[in-house]
């Protein structure tokens, strides 16, 4: 019972030292965030959560892609195939990404997977941060 108690006070003490360094690297702001191995790391962590909870999108995306290129009912069984692959890789880079984020492989926490989402033209555009005097700025 006393390791237990002991177990979860650790957990918890780490919780909150994650938390602590994620908010003083957060006061330097965006820039800080894309060029520091820190920012790297979080960036790796959060390509690899999107990639294991979004990975089936692959599905209907790759459907829909061979759907315009031939007829519905090939589009369907050929593009369903192609996207349970696709899905699965995509799933699997995904955990793999979220379980060695603090490690620089592949070097300088590059996406192993092109592109590194499965919609880029929805989740890969860059989103505004305000500065210190409250004005929106893109990260370029």
């Amino acid at each position: 019972m006393m390791i237990r108690r002991m177990s979860i006070a650790a957990a918890m003490a780490a919780l909150l030292a994650f938390y602590c360094a994620t908010a003083a690297a957060q006061r330097y702001g965006d820039e800080y965030r894309e060029t520091s191995t820190f920012g790297r790391m979080q960036n790796k962590l959060g390509r690899g959560l999107a990639n294991v909870i979004t990975g089936a999108i692959e599905i209907p995306k790759n459907i829909s892609n061979e759907w315009r290129k031939s007829d519905p009912v090939t589009g369907v069984i050929v593009g369903g195939v192609k996207g349970i692959g696709w899905a699965a890789t995509r799933v699997a880079v995904g955990a793999f990404e979220t379980v060695t984020f603090p490690v620089p492989v592949p070097p300088n926490y590059e996406p192993l997977m092109q592109p590194a989402l499965p919609l880029p033209g929805v989740w890969g555009e860059q989103l505004p941060y305000f500065d210190r005097g409250g004005d929106p700025k893109l990260t370029l």
